[in-house]
């Protein structure tokens, strides 16, 4: 047995159980939790069984199966970086609605003390 075999579930069982806990304590989302533990389920099905892979692959017309795990992995971080964008993009435009406001609320203030 590979190395690998050994320690990737063990990472990947401890990565399962911290998202869990995560999710517990309301820090991560249903779906954010269980996008994680699907991934994570498959990294400990290819280390313990690598030829795995190739039955994926070729159910998606892909000729290996570590072409399938890369393909996979891209998709994965293109949609995580996507989705970080999406946050990003609301978070900017909360804080620029809160600036406004508490701009606006100290013009009102000064206007008061001025008079």
């Amino acid at each position: 047995m590979l190395i690998y075999s050994v320690i990737f579930p063990i990472i990947s069982l401890i990565a399962i159980v911290l998202f869990y806990l995560r999710y517990k304590e309301g820090k991560n989302s249903f779906s954010s939790f269980l996008i994680w533990t699907l991934m994570w389920i498959f990294v400990i099905v290819f280390s313990i069984f690598p030829n795995s892979s190739l039955i994926f692959a070729r159910a998606f017309g892909i000729s290996r199966g570590l072409d399938f795990i890369i393909i996979v992995s891209l998709l994965l971080m293109f949609y995580m970086g996507l989705k970080l964008y999406y946050k990003l993009e609301r978070l900017e435009e909360n804080m620029n609605k809160i600036v406004k406001e508490v701009a606006l609320n100290n013009e009102i203030q000064l206007d008061d003390k001025e008079e």
